[in-house]
């Protein structure tokens, strides 16, 4: 199910909360089934609720006559106490329907807002915190499902029940239900005077609730980092001060939310003593009866709860409406990345790859590039090598060609096709990418292999996979082989079998293209010349892009581009680029000099330790 279509707040020209509520009408349209039943119900328990002390009054009266039979008491009892369960029946099934709903949209919101965020393109998440969504999709949708549970529930039925039971109460005595009417008009000045404030603080609650949440997401996430520099005491006041900040303002609203019920509690409160002191007279001076009076009293005793719960009930419906004005500013983000209208009708890929002056910007508003002018071709099963140094847009260049980033028309095109007229699903289907972050979940190594396959996918494949990757000797030697967890982000794994994991992934796939951003970074050179005696293999059919920092690793594909400050400043083979003496040239040199330094480095140490120690007889 997808996200509630609701034009934009900027679009529609209204306030971000009367935008809010409008998405929030769409989900409540959508379960009008249980809310009409939970209306129908209301009214009747109204109906019982309001019967209930008019028979309390008819048994007490003809318990004070001595006109009434015992057989008729017998039926004023009995009817009191059906009509009181069918009461308790209706109470139960109204509050039945209405929290079933309210799970209901909670489930439905929840579902659209995971939806979403699959959705939305990796530039979002470069502006938005972990922790803030996090919190999002968990307190403030809380929030929302206790407005339309019990804070609807209270809303909707409170005033039916106060019209009911002033109705009755008129009809008994007009001149003492009028009194007993007088302090509860003072309930509106009251909840507008307290509403602005409970929504303002209720806001600033959740956002420092979310500012908490992204705290401990990132100390978390990065405690091995935190740990390596000794920040355990830094982290720890960073926490301190967001959680004294959380604390301030908590208590701020819980000065709103203690004073609205207990100034709400003084109205039913001061409704009983008029009844007592006005009906007191009355029955004195034989104007009414000791039946009356009881149904009068017991009247304002069942009110008593509904108003003192009030002022919980606004507080609900003020944290609710701001934590679905949160909600909505996430759902309102629309995908920049998506489907256009006309889409090209193809199935597969045979994998060329063209670039016609790309330019990209991380941020439309700058005019720095990450990419400027650049025109490429790469054709259908040939491999390509991306060097350069540094910040050189290496990384972009392959980003958008899988659309994870957003392009203009006319600048990307596969097998002649513009990238933009392209299925995202189909073209994905057919692009197998290993990031930079070799990303891995907490599963078994077995379920991260074969991320993308079929669920039937055969160990087989598996197996192949991760024999490609050069990954089988170090599956042979964890505890549970493939059924091996992870962990969290792969903290099972070293660096190095993170990404050859990320690589037998992608390999399971079989893509038309495949992606390699620097994927052997963090493998030794003997690995890495194994995996890329693998790959010659691999390679064979299918287009290659080879995003790389060191030489060696493209020297073998079929052209290498190299960039500089987003720009491609040569473009040929090894040999070629080799010759040109340019920048390929002189990052070949330095790396071959820092290769061999290393080397040198390794060679007095593994002598060293084939010396024996000093007045050791051997």
């Amino acid at each position: 199910m997808s996200a509630a279509p609701v034009t934009s707040a900027a679009e529609m020209g209204e306030s971000p909360v009367r935008h809010a509520l409008r998405r929030l009408w769409v989900y409540l349209r959508r379960n009008g089934v249980y809310y009409t039943g939970w209306s129908i119900l209301t009214l009747l328990y109204v109906a019982a609720f309001v019967a209930v002390p008019m028979l309390v009054g008819w048994a007490i009266e003809g318990a004070l006559s001595e006109d009434v039979s015992q057989r008729e008491m017998t039926f004023r009892f009995g009817t009191l106490l059906a009509v009181a369960l069918v009461r308790g029946v209706l109470r139960f099934l109204s509050r039945y329907l209405v929290f079933t709903a309210a799970r209901e949209i909670e489930y439905e919101m929840r579902n659209d807002l995971f939806g979403h965020l699959q959705r939305l393109p990796q530039s979002f998440y470069f502006k938005w915190r972990t922790g803030d969504l996090m919190s999002r999709c968990v307190n403030d949708l809380n929030a929302v499902r206790l407005m339309l549970g019990p804070g609807l529930l209270s809303v909707v039925q409170t005033p039916v029940l106060f019209v009911g039971v002033l109705a009755a109460m008129f009809v008994i005595d007009p001149i003492l239900a009028l009194l007993v009417l007088l302090p509860y008009p003072l309930f509106i000045f009251i909840a507008r005077a307290f509403g602005t404030s409970l929504h303002t603080r209720s806001l600033d609650q959740q956002v420092g609730l979310a500012n908490l949440s992204n705290q401990v997401q990132e100390a978390v996430s990065g405690i091995s980092v935190v740990k390596a520099y000794a920040m355990e005491s830094e982290q720890t006041g960073r926490f301190k001060h967001v959680n004294d900040e959380l604390y301030k303002r908590a208590l701020k609203l819980v000065f709103v939310n203690g004073a609205m019920p207990a100034i709400t509690g003084i109205l039913p409160a001061f409704a009983m003593f008029v009844v007592l002191l006005v009906g007191g007279s009355r029955i004195h001076d034989g104007q009414m009866d000791v039946a009356e009076f009881f149904t009068f009293a017991m009247y304002i005793w069942e009110l008593t709860f509904p108003t003192f719960i009030m002022g919980w009930v606004v507080a609900l419906i003020q944290r609710g409406s701001a934590a679905m004005q949160r909600i909505d500013e996430v759902l309102s983000v629309e995908p920049s990345i998506r489907d256009h209208g006309e889409v090209a009708a193809l199935d597969s890929l045979t994998g060329e790859i063209e670039f016609r002056g790309l330019t990209f910007r991380y941020d439309p508003s700058e005019e720095a590039t990450a990419i400027d002018d650049l025109t490429l071709r790469v054709p259908a099963g040939s491999s390509l090598g991306v060097v350069g140094p540094v910040g050189s847009g290496k990384t972009t260049l392959a980003s958008v060609i899988p659309r994870l980033f957003e392009v203009d028309d006319g600048q990307v095109f596969l097998d002649g096709v513009d990238i933009n007229r392209l299925s995202i699903s189909m073209l994905r289907s057919k692009i197998s990418m290993v990031p930079q972050d070799s990303f891995l979940f907490s599963l078994s190594l077995a379920e991260n292999v074969a991320f993308g396959l079929p669920e039937d996918a055969s160990q087989v494949e598996i197996t192949r996979a991760a024999e490609r990757a050069q990954l089988l000797t170090d599956i042979h030697e964890l505890p549970d082989g493939f059924s091996t967890l992870v962990g969290e982000r792969g903290v099972m794994l070293s660096g190095g079998q993170r990404q050859r994991t990320a690589l037998a992934r992608a390999l399971a796939l079989r893509p038309s293209i495949l992606i390699l951003d620097d994927t052997l970074s963090a493998v030794d050179a003997e690995t890495e010349a194994a995996i890329q005696d693998e790959l010659g293999q691999v390679f064979e059919g299918r287009t290659v892009v080879v995003v790389a920092s060191r030489v060696s690793t493209v020297r073998d594909c079929d052209q290498i581009a190299v960039m500089d400050h987003g720009r491609l400043v040569e473009l040929g083979d090894h040999a070629t680029l080799i010759q040109a003496n340019g920048l390929y040239a002189r990052l070949s040199s330095e790396q071959a000099q820092m290769e061999q330094t290393r080397e040198a480095a390794r060679i007095p140490q593994a002598e060293a330790s084939l010396i024996e120690p000093e007045g050791v007889v051997s």
